[in-house]
């Protein structure tokens, strides 16, 4: 590892739970001890072949077998380009089906990430037909997409349950929403439909506007949903939704692919760039 990244690597640790496995367990673990239960996801997408796929696979497996050998309070999250959905979708749709069946007889739930809208039509057709026969898998849904209210009311009437986030690739201009404030109210209108319509869903989000929003809504809703927040990210707001009796959930990712998820995380917020700097002291 070289100097530059020997740097990052250290400021990096506070999104991500090591370079493998048992580096993700370990996260998993703190999240478990601090009262939250962990998401964990390995860190890669666009994976091109069927050999690379199936390595990604493995590790899916291999991770919730730890996590059911570990006892611990967590899932995994995958995204479809990493086990097969730029390969062949009869080959996707054996990998992924044997992933939820594996999670099943764990007795763990099962969430499918969103990707770029290139994969949008694809990932929702694919989840749809898997939660035909495996009710525990969930989706994620970007609020930044123009076309997500829709998207989400098929959703609910398929009985889905959904992870709504804000969303973070970059997209032609057409198809998000421009600006902050015009996604905050569309995260908002959605969040209500999960409110009055869904099941299982997770509020998965870092703004502290949002975070209350949902407080105050759920306070008139009988509803079993979660908040869940990144790793390091917006750790003063943990305890507190814990300590008022809200179910919070930790997303954690791990791999060796751990440097573009930090650099991505570093650019983000300025502040992420004060902490790199500061480690070079």
């Amino acid at each position: 590892m070289g100097l530059k990244q020997d740097l990052v690597y250290r400021v990096a640790r506070r999104w991500i739970s090591g370079k493998d496995l048992s580096g993700g367990i370990e996260g998993a673990r703190h999240a478990n001890a601090a009262g939250m239960s962990a998401i964990l996801n390995y860190l890669g997408e666009d994976v091109p072949d069927s050999t690379a796929a199936d390595r990604e696979f493995d590790e899916y497996l291999a991770l919730q077998t730890a996590i059911h050998r570990g006892d611990i309070s967590g899932c995994v999250s995958v995204k479809l380009t990493q086990v097969g959905l730029m390969v062949d979708r009869s080959f996707l749709m054996e990998k992924i089906e044997a992933l939820a069946s594996n999670a099943e007889s764990m007795h763990q739930f099962l969430w499918l990430d969103m990707e770029g809208s290139r994969f949008t039509e694809d990932t929702i057709e694919v989840y749809l037909k898997l939660l035909q026969a495996h009710p525990l898998v969930g989706l994620a849904l970007q609020a930044y997409m123009k076309r997500s209210e829709g998207d989400l009311s098929k959703l609910l009437d398929a009985g889905a349950r959904v992870r709504l986030v804000k969303g973070a690739y970059r997209e032609p201009h057409g198809l998000v929403l421009s600006s902050k404030e015009e996604v905050r109210r569309n995260y908002s209108k959605l969040m209500t439909m999960l409110f009055d319509r869904g099941k299982g869903f997770a509020i998965g989000t870092h703004d502290s506007s949002l975070i209350d929003q949902a407080r105050a809504i759920s306070s008139d809703h009988r509803a079993d949903f979660e908040f869940q927040m990144l790793k390091g990210i917006r750790d003063d707001l943990k305890p507190g939704l814990i300590a008022a009796g809200f179910k919070v959930a930790e997303y954690i990712p791990y791999g060796d692919q751990w440097y573009p998820y930090s650099m991505r995380r570093m650019k983000e917020h300025p502040s992420n760039l004060w902490l790199l700097l500061r480690s070079m002291l």
